[in-house]
């Protein structure tokens, strides 16, 4: 029977005291009985428990009243190349933890030692300690006692060897304090943690020296106890720090500045000044040695192959130092008291075996082995994040928007028929319009790479592209209706221009230095209200090639904008077809010209309208002043992305960023329209009957000339060989269909001019994001782009790009 206890004003009886079932069984009905219990006292439903993935009978000795297991999921990081005593090749690790980038910082240390060279790794000693302690009638006898515990350790060994076979002491260490001695029982303790099997042998030869002195007139003991904290178990201490407790093993790596630079993005110079003054700022701190963040390494492992997660306290204490010699980077850790074992307690459970058999530590004989592995690894954190903080990213890696307030942010709970009545009532024209039904659709649609960007940025806030199945009466009684939707969520600006900023932070370099000056004027400032502002819109033109819109929703005192629009299902093709532009055939694009250029028409010329619309646009001035950024971007790509940016593509690129404050002067003088400025297949589609145009995701939306969406589809869908035959068909089309007063010779150069905003403002932009996330379509696109450029050049006679 459950229990559920009234508030008690003292102490509880010993009747009162609540039964807790199933105590010291190990059996799948005694954890359900436990389950059933624990949810009848607490009410919590425990739902996540119903299913267990652990069989109880496998656990005694690792943990009792077993109700449950945590999950905690597990990464990979490395491989990691060793050249140490006992650990050697290439190792990956199982880090088990919910710190996001931890992995990901692992490995980035991992690749530049690996790419240097390998780390070397050693243990230097191991032992396992435990101090019991014997109080005495006076000073002298203590004294005595100490110096003839001393005299008897040989006999002392063998009582221990009577318990453990494993366990083989190796010193006897009576400190005295006052009238109680302290002794200091030292252990080898082969390929076990230790500290079980360390406390039986030190029982058994307590027992034997309690006898011994009981039969001596004046040195019996006052009083004993097994341990008194002088071993410092589970906790660190300056002793164990010296003399050490579990295994002392040190790892040791030189890294080359070129691969500081490429893989750390970072100087060995400025590793090393900051790591000078971290060592007096931990001085200062009361830090005992002086570590980066070995301990996150260590908890993810312990996790991950079943150590006693408790020792990470003692076991986390490392001394970490470098120096420079000769322009290389040496990086020294010494984990003095490493508390690991690879046979008993957690080892024995499955899961945690199986990933001790991974870093080949599964068994007898493998201790040193999986000491050098650790320490291998948390050296490889203590360089990335010390890299990354000499480099500037560190801060930029864990910004956050820092707001004054709390924000009740929007919910899934909360896109439901309360949000979407007023919708659709507006839309349809039903004032008595009720929704009876809002269901979520599981197969979500690929979100846009704004969206991808800030996926992780905020986690306790919903954002994305939401599929849901709207149901609904116009009246009462009337008849049901249904539609499949999307509720795009969307983020913050600050959000997105947070996320990127950490992508130029991680790049490293000249880029990480720049990058933050102009982070504002990079396109995504505004982004989170323009597109809302578009899909408001009543323009015929622009309203032509949206989604059907059901409505927008924005507060921003809960930073909620959501747009509600039709969700595009089987009757468009070419949706999100970036990856696979070869599908788009000769008259699709042109469809999506004439489609784009409807729009362009309806907003030629009405610059005032539009800057109302889409709020602040780059202008020649700034675009100039940004050259520092631009250049920096292309320095990055060229070095990064050879294969994507060589000799001659680099240098091409280079003329026409020094060329901006010239170029864009006569860009910005031209006639200038509403233009999508995201304008490719990630986010254009046709409808299947008509072939029309159906554009979305405006984020990015701007002030520009009209050509600068016909050279970012033409960019994205042509091929690398395209001939310019094909090109000037497409331009005289959107020339044509456009209405432009401007002729063919005026309108090519505009398409030429656009065509080097696009390099310069977005595909630089591409490049860097694809060091830290792939993006499978950028390698042709770059190729188009030059194909596209080196055309426009040759027909205006000037090879010099501006």
């Amino acid at each position: 029977m459950a229990e559920t206890l009234e508030p008690q004003a003292g102490p509880l009886s010993q009747a009162a005291y609540p039964s807790m079932p199933g105590r010291g069984q190990y059996t799948e009905r005694a954890r359900r009985t436990l389950l059933e219990w624990l949810r009848a006292t607490t009410s919590a439903p425990l739902r996540s428990l119903e299913q267990s993935t652990i069989d109880p009978r496998s656990l005694p000795g690792n943990v009792e009243n077993f109700v449950g297991v945590v999950e905690v999921p597990v990464g990979l990081a490395g491989p990691l190349l060793f050249t140490g005593r006992d650990a050697q090749g290439l190792i990956t690790a199982p880090l088990a933890t919910t710190e996001g980038a931890l992995v990901a910082s692992v490995s980035r240390g991992a690749k530049a030692i690996t790419l240097a060279g390998g780390v070397t790794s050693q243990v230097i000693a191991q032992r396992m300690t435990r101090a019991p302690v014997f109080e005495f009638a006076g000073l002298s006898e203590a004294a005595e006692f100490a110096r003839w515990i001393v005299r008897h350790e040989d006999e002392l060994q063998r009582r221990v060897a009577e318990v453990s076979a494993h366990s083989r002491l190796t010193l006897v260490d009576p400190v005295q304090l006052g009238r109680a001695v302290h002794v200091r029982f030292c252990y080898e303790t082969a390929d076990a943690g230790g500290q079980n099997m360390t406390t039986a042998a030190t029982w058994r030869a307590c027992q034997w020296i309690n006898e011994r002195l009981a039969a001596m007139p004046g040195l019996a003991p006052t009083w004993f106890a097994i341990e008194a904290n002088l071993s410092g178990d589970k906790k660190f201490t300056n002793l164990n720090m010296i003399a050490g407790r579990g295994t002392r093993v040190v790892a040791e790596c030189v890294l080359d500045r070129t691969t500081i630079r490429r893989v750390l993005k970072s100087t060995p110079e400025a590793v090393d000044r900051l790591y000078r003054h971290s060592v007096v700022a931990g001085q200062q701190a009361g830090m005992a040695g002086h570590d980066i963040d070995a301990a996150n390494v260590i908890a993810a492992i312990f996790v991950a192959t079943g150590q006693d997660i408790a020792s990470v306290y003692e076991s986390g204490t490392g001394l970490f130092s470098v120096d420079v010699s000769e322009g290389d980077l040496r990086a020294t850790l010494v984990l003095p008291s490493l508390v690991t074992g690879v046979v008993g307690g957690g080892t024995r459970l499955a899961r945690q075996r199986d990933y001790l058999e991974v870093l080949g530590c599964r068994g007898n004989g493998h201790s040193g082995r999986f000491a050098e592995i650790i320490c291998g690894f948390a050296l490889a954190l203590n360089l990335s994040t010390m890299a990354a903080i000499a480099g500037g990213q560190f801060a930029d890696a864990h910004e956050r928007l820092g707001r004054g307030r709390r924000v009740s942010w929007l919910t899934r709970a909360d896109l439901g028929a309360p949000l979407l009545r007023p919708m659709l009532a507006q839309v349809m024209d039903a004032p008595a319009l009720e929704v009876t039904g809002v269901d979520w659709i599981d197969d979500a649609p690929g979100s846009s790479l704004i969206t991808e960007l800030t996926s992780r940025a905020e986690r306790r806030k919903t954002t994305g592209v939401l599929p849901v199945r709207v149901a609904w009466e116009r009246d009462a009684g009337g008849d049901a209706e249904q539609a499949d939707l999307v509720l795009k969520v969307k983020p913050l600006d600050q959000e997105v221009i947070i996320e990127a900023a950490k992508i130029a932070s991680l790049s490293g370099g000249r880029l990480a230095d720049v990058y933050p000056r102009w982070r504002e004027w990079t396109g995504f400032k505004g982004l989170h209200t323009r597109e809302l502002a578009v899909y408001r819109t009543t323009e015929p033109a622009l309203r032509s090639v949206l989604p059907f819109t059901y409505g927008v929703h924005e507060d921003p005192g809960r930073e909620a904008y959501v747009i509600a629009m039709e969700r595009l299902g089987p009757g468009v093709r070419l949706k999100d077809t970036a990856d696979t532009p070869e599908r788009w055939r000769t008259q699709d694009v042109a469809a999506a010209v004439r489609g784009i250029a409807g729009v362009h028409a309806a907003w030629l010329g009405r610059h005032d309208e539009l800057r109302a619309l889409v709020g602040p646009v780059q202008t020649a001035e700034r675009m100039a002043a940004m050259r520092e950024l631009w250049t920096a971007l292309l320095e990055h790509g060229a070095a990064e992305h050879p294969e994507l940016l060589d000799g001659a593509a680099a240098h091409r690129l280079r003329r026409i960023v020094a060329g901006i404050p010239e170029w864009w002067r006569r860009l910005e003088s031209m006639p200038r329209t509403l233009a999508h400025n995201d304008f490719n297949p990630r986010n254009i589609a046709l409808r299947s009957a008509c072939s029309s145009l159906v554009a979305y995701d405006w984020e990015l939306a701007t002030l520009h000339v009209p050509q600068r969406d016909l050279a970012e589809l033409l960019a994205f869908v042509l091929p690398p060989d395209v001939r310019e035959s094909e090109v000037v068909a497409f331009l005289d089309l959107h020339r044509e269909a456009t209405g432009h007063a401007a002729g063919p010779r005026a309108w090519r150069e505009g398409y030429r001019l656009a065509l080097w905003d696009f390099a310069v403002t977005r595909l630089l932009l591409y490049v860097m994001v694809h060091g830290q996330r792939e993006l499978p379509f950028l390698p042709r696109l770059m190729a188009t782009t030059l194909r596209l450029i080196a055309i426009e050049d040759a027909a205006a006679g000037d090879d010099s790009a501006g």
